[in-house]
C-alpha cells in the first residue's frame, strides 16, 4: 500500500509540468498534512488534485487521497465532472470510491455539487449525495456546505459543515463535522501552509463521543489552482465513512 501511495503521489506531482500542454490541465495541488486528536494520536494525510479542461465550458477534476488512521489507511479516488458556462458558477456530478487497507472494506458515493461566487472575495459551495458500503450493506445519505472568504491576496479561510446519516437496522447514527480551515500562500509562490480545526460528532442509537482534531500541513499549487474564486477553486471532497473508521465502528 505504501509503495502504491508513493507512486501515485509522484505521478500526480509531475502532472503540473504539462499544465500548458494539449492535455488541458488547468491546475494541480498537492498537500501533505498531519492531524492530531484529543487523545494525542496523530495521523498523516496526503491529497492530490488535478483539474482538466475538457471543453470551454466543461471540466474534469480528479482527487486522490490517503488518510492514516489507527484502524488502517483509507485510500480514496474521486472524479468530478462539471460545467462552468457562466463566470462565478460551477456545478456538476461526482463519483467516489474508498478502500480500507488490510481489510475487505470498500464504499462509494454518487452526488451533485456546486459553487457560487457571492462576491470577489466570498464563495459558497454545496454538495449532497448517497453512498453504500459493502460492510453490513450500510447505506447512507450525506450533504455539506462551505463558505470560503479571501481576507487578503495571500490568506483565506473556510468554514464548513458536513452531515452524514446512517439509518440501517444494524447501525443508526448521524455524523456531523464542523470545520474551520485557514490557508496562507504568498502571491507568486507555489508553496503554502494550512491549519484546520475539526469538531466531529456522532449522535444516535449507535453514536460515540465527540472528538476534536487539529490539522497542519503544506501545500503546493500549480497553474490556475487555489484561492476562493470558482475559476481556480477545487471542489471539496469529504469522506462520510471516515468518521466511523476513525472510531473503529467499521
Amino acid at each position: 500500500m505504501k509503495t502504491a501511495i508513493l507512486a501515485a503521489v509522484m505521478g500526480l506531482a509531475a502532472a503540473p509540468v504539462f499544465a500548458e500542454s494539449s492535455l488541458g490541465i488547468e491546475g494541480a495541488t498537492l498537500s501533505f498534512g498531519m492531524t492530531q486528536d484529543e487523545a494525542g494520536d496523530a495521523q498523516t494525510q496526503v491529497r492530490a488534485t488535478v483539474d482538466v479542461a475538457v471543453t470551454g465550458a466543461h471540466g474534469l477534476q480528479g482527487d486522490l487521497a490517503f488518510e492514516d488512521t489507527a484502524h488502517g489507511t483509507i485510500g480514496r479516488l474521486t472524479g468530478h465532472l462539471y460545467m462552468d458556462p457562466v463566470a462565478g458558477q460551477k456545478y456538476g456530478l461526482f463519483l467516489a470510491m474508498s478502500d480500507l487497507d488490510g481489510r475487505s472494506l470498500t464504499w462509494g458515493e454518487l452526488g451533485a455539487e456546486g459553487q457560487l461566487e457571492i462576491s470577489d472575495t466570498l464563495t459558497i459551495e454545496g454538495r449532497t449525495g448517497l453512498g453504500r458500503a459493502d460492510s453490513g450493506s450500510l447505506d447512507y445519505i450525506f450533504g455539506g456546505v462551505a463558505l470560503a472568504a479571501a481576507l487578503t491576496d495571500s490568506f483565506d479561510v473556510e468554514l464548513s459543515l458536513d452531515v452524514a446519516d446512517f439509518d440501517e437496522a444494524a447501525f443508526r447514527a448521524t455524523a456531523v463535522d464542523l470545520g474551520l480551515r485557514a490557508n496562507y500562500s504568498r502571491e507568486g509562490s507555489p508553496w503554502g501552509v494550512y491549519a484546520e480545526l475539526i469538531h466531529s460528532d456522532l449522535t444516535g442509537r449507535d453514536g460515540a463521543p465527540a472528538e476534536t482534531r487539529l490539522g497542519l500541513g503544506l501545500t503546493m499549487a500549480f497553474g490556475n489552482a487555489g484561492g476562493v474564486s470558482t475559476d481556480g477553486r477545487a471542489f471539496r471532497d469529504r469522506d462520510p465513512v471516515a468518521a466511523l473508521i476513525r472510531r473503529g465502528l467499521r
